[in-house]
């Protein structure tokens, strides 16, 4: 429970860097992004849980949907990468809740760089940044659940 615990904690940490790295430079490694997903593997080796289809399953998924968005031009490679490993780590039902939490906060976001105008509403928004804080969050439901003495107490 520990090794899973700590992998949570170098998510999260990744997860924020990714969100540094998109807010600087509109790039999230690759290097980063296999790095979480190595991390997902060792969790999952710490603890496995039946859920590893659903987590690869909405990963696919994430990269299926993230992949036409970004034909389209609306997301970045770098966000639907991220998304990817997002989905690893959070699977399906906390995956939907970190994108509800992203969402609300890009609309927050767009409506500080209307009213500010400037360079950040010349560029485009950082997804990462909104990624990062319901990820980080739901990561550390995750950690404190591990810890519990009767895990989902």
């Amino acid at each position: 429970m520990v090794l899973a615990s700590t992998a949570l904690g170098g998510a999260s940490v990744a997860f924020v860097a990714a969100a540094w790295a998109d807010w600087r430079r509109r790039r999230v490694a690759h290097w980063l992004v296999g790095a979480l997903a190595a991390g997902w593997v060792v969790a999952w080796v710490a603890a496995p849980t039946a859920m590893v289809g659903s987590a690869l399953t909405c990963a696919v998924g994430a990269l299926g949907v993230g992949g036409v968005l970004w034909a389209v031009g609306w997301l970045g490679a770098g966000d639907v990468k991220l998304a990817a490993a997002l989905g690893l780590w959070l699977g399906p039902a906390d995956f939907g809740l970190a994108l509800i939490g992203a969402g609300l906060l890009l609309v927050a976001l767009a409506s500080i760089a209307v009213a500010l105008g400037g360079e950040l509403a010349r560029r485009d928004l950082p997804v990462a940044v909104a990624l990062a804080p319901p990820s980080v969050a739901l990561l550390a439901f995750r950690a404190v659940d591990l810890a519990s003495p009767v895990p989902g107490t």
